[in-house]
């Protein structure tokens, strides 16, 4: 269900949870085709099986994009989702203190991407299909995905190295809010 309503002068669009994740999904891949398309690259979405997002051709060649998030934290995660949803009772992040908030998000990061690789519909579909694409998105009040791109390129690197199965050849983050830009954090060579 989805439920638009006034605050002040702007409009809110209150979906469900699960409608909120499509929404997002469909969005990072449309955001994911204009950097594309800037790049001079064209994206056509040919369908989306769920999993993954999307099967896709780059410039007439058939590849796979799966999405993910990486979240501050757990707290910061049900912050950010409860408050766009209508089906749950949101629960704010706030006045608490962060330590060390750069060692936390780089270990959310590194989980989220971990997960997928051990993932045995991914590797399925990367048997399948060839390895894809991931598209995580960064989720921190205290970073950018250009900042995350530059710390944290070889410690993804580190970590999809020592992976048997190659589940995807490129890696891309993204800003989560704000002005989304995509940042290559890790090609297969």
């Amino acid at each position: 269900m989805i439920v638009m309503f006034s605050v002040g002068k702007k409009e809110v669009l209150m979906v469900s949870r699960r409608n909120l994740k499509y929404a997002h999904e469909d969005a990072v891949l449309r955001d994911f085709g204009e950097y594309l398309k800037a790049q001079g690259s064209l994206l056509e979405i040919l369908e989306k099986p769920e999993p993954p997002e999307a099967i896709v051709e780059i410039n007439q060649k058939r590849n796979w994009i799966e999405v993910t998030d990486a979240f501050l934290d757990q707290v910061h995660a049900i912050g950010l989702t409860s408050g766009a949803a209508d089906d749950v009772t949101h629960i704010p992040d706030s006045r608490r203190l962060i330590v060390e908030p750069e060692e936390t998000f780089r270990e959310s990061l590194l989980t989220v991407i971990e997960k997928k690789y051990d993932k045995g519909s991914m590797q399925t579909i990367a048997s399948t299909n060839g390895p894809g694409i991931l598209l995580v998105g960064v989720f921190t009040p205290f970073s950018t995905a250009r900042e995350v791109a530059q710390e944290e390129k070889d410690s993804i690197k580190s970590l999809v190295t020592k992976k048997s199965v190659k589940v995807f050849d490129l890696i891309y983050v993204y800003d989560g809010t704000g002005n989304r830009e995509f940042h290559l954090v890790y090609q297969k060579t």
